[in-house]
């Protein structure tokens, strides 16, 4: 069986550094309920049947890699008796096994650990390969995992038995797209969309490596209340999205921080465009390159509306797999940073983001591990539900230090911020430091010194 032009990337990254979980996609809940194992097993059997991609493996062959199918039971459910774990040693063991590395050509893509405390406290992590999920993916097999758990405990009704997508087919529909008369045009599209651009690339704290490297690290920050409110009603009034106007002032923030006034990004962005993938799980994402072209006069409200016009004419052209577009060893890679927003009040296990569910009978609270760090020199998700906005900031340690992330960061919301008060200022002169820590800092410089011994 063959994979995807998507897979196939991850494969050949995966190759590279075998021993890296960047790629692992990770869901950890922890159960305020006593968890009947056995269950859970027979429930794990049952997602993995219904999803194909959950129980295959990725050797290599001599036409390249493949994809293998194994029985639904080839699944276990790993239990580890954690007794003397306080929650923060339960959260570093969550994240620990979350982090072990997959080997794609013998065990496959999909595992499940439970970490269990106590007869009513409970982790259960939930990892997938990247090559066989995407963010929407992981909490489908979760919600999924828990309907056929409660289904057997008598917590819920019965569940369908019907399969969930055809992989191949989708693949199969790909490789046409990509050769028909569409797929040229896309190819079109974007190689305009490209043209005269490279990839945006932050100053580094250190000298990239000769071969890319998968180590990384998080920063994230949240958008205050008044900030949030803003954020939906100004662009809104501009005919714009919360999302746009993000992207817009983050492009400022890379021109701000030494990127250079034209550049390429990547968005993410979902190819769950027919009924028969919308409930499957598998990597149904192409990336979109977004251009920036800034000068000194460019307002955030500018680059936002270009960028929300960048996206409504990339949506046309997103079954065009990134890994095809223009690039190679002359220009090097279409991106080495990404930006995308994640709808997290419309992820399939409503409510899981805010606070506790019921998952198949059981209460259950999101135990929020990192995950997916060192992909890209920086990989960033914003992640929007009913509370407000949350930015996570995925970086590069052998490139950046945490503090240089943090000012960059602090750069891109000082940038949002301004930019709704003030829409037509334009981004270089925006003042970086808010205006009463300006005060202090000008104070301390004027402020009378002493000799020094």
């Amino acid at each position: 069986m063959t994979l995807s032009a998507g897979q196939e990337a991850l494969w050949l990254a995966h190759q590279l550094d075998p021993d890296s979980s960047a790629y692992n996609v990770v869901l950890a809940v922890r159960l305020r309920d006593p968890v009947r194992t056995d269950v859970l097993q027979d429930a794990l059997t049952a997602i993995a049947a219904r999803h194909e991609l959950l129980r295959s493996r990725f050797p290599a062959t001599g036409e390249g890699p493949a994809r293998e199918t194994l029985p639904p039971g080839s699944v276990r459910l790993v239990v580890r008796e954690t007794p003397e774990a306080d929650d923060r040693e339960l959260f570093r063991l969550a994240r620990l096994a979350g982090e072990e590395p997959f080997r794609l050509a013998e065990e496959g893509a999909f595992r499940a650990v439970l970490l269990r405390r106590a007869a009513a406290d409970a982790v259960l992590v939930t990892t997938t390969h990247h090559i066989v999920s995407d963010a929407t993916s992981q909490w489908l097999l979760v919600r999924d995992l828990f309907a056929e758990y409660g289904a057997r405990t008598g917590a819920s009704g019965p569940v369908g038995t019907a399969s969930a997508g055809d992989w191949d087919a989708y693949v199969r529909a790909e490789r046409d797209f990509v050769a028909s008369a569409r797929g040229r045009r896309a190819a079109a599209h974007w190689r305009s969309v490209c043209a005269g651009l490279r990839a945006a690339e932050l100053p580094t704290d250190r000298p990239r490596p000769p071969q890319r490297t998968l180590t990384g690290a998080t920063h994230e920050f949240v958008l205050d209340g008044e900030t949030a409110a803003r954020l939906r009603q100004v662009p809104a009034s501009r005919g714009l999205t919360p999302f746009a106007w993000l992207l817009g002032a983050f492009q400022a923030a890379l021109y701000r921080s030494g990127a250079g006034d034209g550049f390429l990004i990547g968005c993410p962005a979902t190819t769950r465009l027919t009924p028969g993938t919308r409930e499957a799980v598998g990597y149904y994402v192409n990336a979109l390159p977004v251009a920036a072209r800034l000068t000194p006069t460019t307002t955030v409200l500018e680059a936002a509306e270009s960028a929300g016009r960048q996206l409504r004419a990339g949506l046309a052209h997103v079954r065009l797999p990134v890994e095809l577009l223009p690039g190679g060893p002359a220009r090097g890679p279409l991106f080495r940073i990404s930006c995308t927003l994640v709808a997290a009040d419309r992820l399939p296990v409503e409510g899981l983001y805010a606070g506790t569910v019921r998952l198949g009978g059981l209460r259950a609270e999101l135990c929020d591990v990192p995950q997916q760090e060192g992909q890209l020199d920086l990989t960033v998700e914003v992640l929007q539900d009913s509370r407000g906005f949350r930015a996570v900031l995925r970086y590069n340690t052998d490139l950046f230090d945490a503090a240089t992330v943090e000012r960059f960061g602090a750069t891109w919301r000082r940038l949002v911020e301004t930019s709704l008060d003030a829409p037509d200022t334009p981004a270089a002169d925006v003042a970086l430091v808010a205006g009463d820590d300006l005060d202090f800092l000008l104070a301390l410089g004027s402020a009378p010194g002493t000799d020094a011994p």
